[in-house]
């Protein structure tokens, strides 16, 4: 009988630093990624960053759902990705000792976060996005 680990990563960092890039790159097929922005676009049938406010409830509980899966090991998958942002440090820890969990730090830095969001064409208001840039590295706390 073969058991393997199974691994489980939070990928975190600003907005636009290329966290599901990462993932992409590094995830095998039929691992588990959690991803807020897909969620919302499967369950919406909306553009990527259209998220109507109505469907909170459902997405969260989605992701929630996903997140036990991956507490209580539910499934066959080997690795788990978890692609958010995380700034907090004390959110970070919790979510790392709650499902044993290893932290990836995309480290791009803001400005170049703010001009791959300026260089992208698609459905993100700029204004917004910049302010969901400068707001996560307010918050940001290190300790990596």
């Amino acid at each position: 009988l073969q058991h393997s680990r199974r691994s489980v990563y939070i990928v975190y960092g600003s907005p636009l630093s290329g966290k599901s890039t990462y993932v992409d790159g590094v995830a095998n097929e039929g691992d588990l990624i959690i991803d807020v922005d897909s969620i919302w676009q499967c369950v919406s049938g909306c553009d990527r960053y259209v998220k109507p406010a109505r469907l909170n409830a459902v997405v969260f509980g989605i992701r929630e759902y996903l997140l036990d899966c991956i507490k209580y090991r539910r499934g066959k998958w080997v690795n788990a990705y978890i692609i958010g942002g995380y700034p907090l440090i004390s959110e970070r820890e919790r979510l790392s000792k709650e499902l044993g969990a290893e932290e990836i730090f995309i480290d791009t830095d803001k400005d170049e976060c703010i001009s791959r969001l300026l260089a992208c064409d698609d459905s993100r208001n700029k204004d917004e996005w910049t302010k969901y840039i400068n707001d996560w590295w307010l918050r940001y706390s290190g300790g990596y």
